[in-house]
């Protein structure tokens, strides 16, 4: 089983913020889980995959959980690595979740106000509840994606990559092993792909790899070299070229700032 360790950085009546890190060691079964009541988990580093009976995704900065009440789960960590998260609940937040989606997309400016956030709690200093809610608020609007006239098939093999793309960005994975994976021809799945996503497979993992390097610059204190390596990037430099192209600024300026440009 894996060892769960939380500790509560926001508390009032109806709104509990608590982080919980996880070695990610899972037994050698499945372990059916669920929660009493609504909770929302956001991803701070770290993946791991969900699966429920209408829902199979893998968790990570960029995606949100909302998990269901008395709703059988179960949590693997299939990569063998650990995690932390923010775990989110209390009656405020069925004024928040309206639709009935597992997962929902946080975007980069809502992560990076999210540890700011954060921070302040973990350093001990106030946190007022208009910035919590505030915060919150920006995390958990989905950011809408232009619709695209798409087939289900189409969108079934595009969430099919995107998934095996999310759970094994740092190993190398090549778009033939997952277009095969979804049964169809590294060229088909190219195409199909970004007709759904509006991106090509290749700048998903890339983007994958970056928001994964961000959340390590933000919430760990590994050093530059080895959060590049645990991203999926070559070597530091590597990281460093493609997340300035990506925000503007260094990854050691980032992580002393705590900021991105428009953020």
């Amino acid at each position: 089983m894996p060892r769960l360790h939380a500790s509560v950085l926001f508390s009032a009546p109806d709104l509990q913020l608590a982080r919980v890190t996880c070695d990610g060691h899972d037994g050698p079964r499945p372990k059916e889980e669920g929660v009493e009541s609504e909770r929302v988990i956001l991803a701070l580093h770290g993946r791991f995959q969900f699966r429920d009976a209408r829902t199979r995704a893998v968790v990570a900065p960029g995606v949100g959980l909302r998990m269901h009440p008395r709703r059988p789960c179960e949590i693997r960590h299939p990569h063998g690595g650990g995690d932390a998260c923010l775990s989110v609940r209390g009656p405020w937040l069925t004024q928040c979740l309206q639709a009935e989606a597992t997962t929902f997309p946080v975007s980069t400016e809502a992560y990076v106000r999210l540890q700011s956030l954060l921070s302040l709690a973990t350093r001990g200093e106030p946190v007022d509840r208009v910035k919590v809610e505030d915060t919150l608020a920006l995390v958990l609007s989905p950011t809408e994606r232009p619709g695209t006239s798409v087939s289900r098939r189409e969108r079934d093999i595009a969430e099919a990559i995107a998934h095996e793309a999310s759970l094994h960005f740092d190993a190398g994975a090549s778009v033939e092993a997952l277009a095969q994976g979804a049964g169809v021809s590294a060229f088909h799945a190219c195409r199909v792909f970004r007709k759904v996503m509006g991106t090509g497979i290749h700048q998903h993992i890339q983007e994958v790899r970056l928001r994964h390097a961000l959340a390590l610059l933000l919430d760990t204190h590994l050093p530059l070299a080895d959060v590049a390596l645990e991203a999926g990037f070559a070597n530091q430099g590597h990281l460093g070229n493609a997340f300035q192209r990506r925000y503007g600024k260094t990854p050691g300026a980032v992580r002393k700032t705590l900021t991105l440009p428009g953020a």
